[in-house]
């Protein structure tokens, strides 16, 4: 039987059927058998905040249930952090995301329950299908704006909207975990220099470390729709320091994706966040039908003013444009209009942005001289900084009223960024201009870590031999080449998923009076896989009151987190299991005085889940006669 050819999906739902069910591993022995009343029914996966287990209600309702890892649970900044996800995922609530169920922030091990949505990850889809047809992406992106548009109106920036926690549930998809979210009424818990987020999908002021807004979560979903349509990200696969480069610097390829969602990722990756459409914004433009042809533009409504209109840029098509460097501006049709003399753009509140106008070119608009052209139609934000958003289709008929031609000359700078800017702007793809005071730079140095680590060790990132010393420092830890999130910390704790995996830090330096410096440490050998510590025991013998043998035993300081087993034989009798009635084998065991000058061994073996198991043996010797116990 053939595979499936992704392009015949039409939507979510049938691209989710063709993808292997996620498999749910059984409890083990060290799992609870329930959480705040919840049954545990099995394990659905762990990160670098805890583990996620499948739980019901006593009705049968099936449950994600996060809980903290145990070795986390005594760390104030994970625990607060917890209690902020938490708190975010109560203030939200919307049918593309799961929905809160039941907590616990203050239990010895908090947790955090919400519904529980049947469905691969888009990463696993991504892995198995490639890429996607254009209609489901448009219903990926349109369901993944919506909850993020009642992120943002709550005063929240999720920071991790990446194909791993969006799955694909039975009526769409479902954005998941709000570990990182981000509150701008609440104190931050990270730090200066800190990037959260997975490398692929973080948008460049994340990448840089500086603050974010909700138009970093915009980037992110551009990135991410960029994967689902064309198979890979914007900015391709590397390590840390070359993805970081790539976003901050290079533009993506949007070359790769259909026609149809060019324009629409193209301005949710733009570099400056205020370029970048809105999510209610997105959700305007997925709502426009898509047209191969345009109709022809019409005369604009009464009382609508050039600054409701979209920025218009002619470029050229090889069709007879008069000059490839004409522009037109948008709005009433004079000569002014064209002029750099447009009045300032009012101040942005860094909130909203204009609605998305789609496919149509107000009135005011023709191209004359017997040329054709091609549109690109813009984003215009309040402060009417164009951000493109698609392509128009060749020009439509002539308007009735006049219109000024166009004139081949060098093209006029695009509108200001900044109200309080000169109506000229700098081109958008010229540096900015440089500030008054340069800081001083630093001479970096190194970042030592340990060549070998093993699972449980504290790894410690130093700046070595940088001039001048640094006075703050902040991570980003790299595990097998992905991002493992630390809160910016600089002390690394190695877990047991990072088995076969290196280790590897970006440190970021800071210091008064001088710009940030990156410096990337060297990759260490792979974490080895751990091994059980190794049991040892004493045998102690007892003689039995009335019965003839001895009681036999073999105590080992357990640790909680291991299975032990003991397993007793009769050497002289030629490996021989000894049994005691109907009692299985234990720590101590009764050995009758039969077999009196026998040699005995027992083995004593420690086993637990992701670690070498170990052995002890020893053998003794009974007593050549039984002794009744006097006491």
């Amino acid at each position: 039987m053939s595979a499936p050819d992704p392009r015949e999906f039409s939507v979510l739902s049938d691209v989710a059927r063709h993808v292997r069910a996620p498999e749910i591993a059984p409890p083990t022995a060290a799992d609870p058998p329930e959480l705040g009343g919840y049954e545990i029914r099995g394990r659905l996966g762990q990160g670098g905040m805890g583990m996620v287990y499948l739980g019901a209600t006593r009705s049968g309702r099936l449950l994600a249930i996060k809980v903290i890892h145990p070795e986390r649970t005594d760390e104030r900044e994970f625990r607060a952090r917890f209690a902020r996800e938490v708190s975010a995922a109560t203030r939200v609530r919307n049918r593309y995301m799961a929905a809160v169920v039941d907590f616990d922030v203050n239990a010895p091990k908090p947790w955090l329950a919400t519904e529980y949505v049947p469905g691969p990850t888009l990463a696993q889809a991504i892995a198995e299908l490639g890429s996607l047809p254009e209609p489901a992406v448009r219903e990926l992106v349109k369901g993944l704006a919506e909850a993020l548009d009642v992120i943002h109106r709550e005063g929240l920036v999720h920071r991790d909207v990446k194909p791993a926690n969006v799955l694909l549930g039975p009526t769409g998809p479902v954005l998941i975990d709000m570990g990182i979210v981000s509150d701008s009424d609440a104190t931050s818990l990270t730090t200066t220099g800190m990037q959260p987020g997975t490398p692929q999908f973080m948008s460049p002021e994340q990448a840089r470390g500086e603050t974010v807004t909700t138009a970093s979560d915009v980037w992110s979903l551009g990135a991410v729709a960029h994967l689902a349509a064309a198979g890979t990200p914007p900015f391709g696969r590397g390590n840390l320091a070359t993805l970081t480069y790539r976003i901050v610097h290079e533009q993506p390829d949007v070359a790769a994706l259909p026609p149809g969602l060019r324009g629409l990722v193209g301005a949710c990756l733009a570099k400056d966040p205020t370029r970048r459409p809105t999510t209610s914004a997105v959700l305007a433009s997925l709502a426009e039908p898509v047209l191969a042809d345009p109709p022809p533009a019409e005369p604009s409504p009464a009382g609508l003013s050039a600054a409701d209109l979209p920025y218009v840029e002619a470029v050229d098509t090889g069709l007879g444009l008069p000059h490839e460097d004409t522009e037109l501006g948008a709005g009433p049709a004079s000569a002014a209009a064209a002029e750099p003399d447009r009045p300032e753009a009012p101040a942005s509140s860094g909130k909203t942005r204009r609605r998305v106008m789609i496919g149509v070119v107000a009135a005011g608009l023709l191209l004359t001289g017997g040329g054709v052209a091609a549109a690109v139609v813009h984003f215009l934000t309040p402060d009417d900084t164009p951000g493109v958003v698609a392509e128009a289709s060749p020009s439509a008929e002539p308007s009735d009223k006049p219109s000024p031609s166009p004139t081949p000359k060098k093209p006029k700078a695009k509108p200001s960024a900044s109200p309080e800017s000169s109506p000229v702007a700098t081109p958008v793809d010229e540096p900015a201009a440089e500030q008054d005071a340069a800081p001083a730079q630093f001479q970096p140095g190194t970042v030592a870590i340990p060549a070998q680590v093993q699972v449980g060790q504290k790894v410690v990132a130093e700046a070595t031999g940088w001039t001048p010393q640094p006075t703050t420092t902040a991570c980003l830890w790299s595990i097998g080449g992905e991002e493992r999130d630390n809160l910016g910390s600089c002390t690394y704790t190695v877990a047991l998923d990072d088995v076969g995996k290196a280790v590897q830090v970006r440190l970021t330096a800071a210091r008064s009076g001088y710009a940030e410096a990156e410096a990337l440490s060297n990759a260490t050998d792979t974490v080895p896989q751990p091994t059980v510590p190794q049991p040892s025991c004493s045998i102690r013998m007892e003689p039995g009151y009335v019965n003839s043998g001895w009681m036999t035993h073999c105590e080992v300081d357990q640790d909680p987190n291991v299975t032990y087993t003991w397993s007793w034989v009769d050497v002289t009798q030629g490996g021989e299991t000894i049994t005691w009635a109907n009692y299985p084998p234990g720590r101590r065991i009764w050995i009758g005085g039969g077999r009196a000058s026998h040699e005995a061994r027992v083995t004593v073996t420690a086993e637990r889940e992701g670690y070498r198991s170990a052995e002890f043996g020893t053998n003794f010797t009974l007593p050549d006669e039984w002794v009744a116990n006097e006491g």
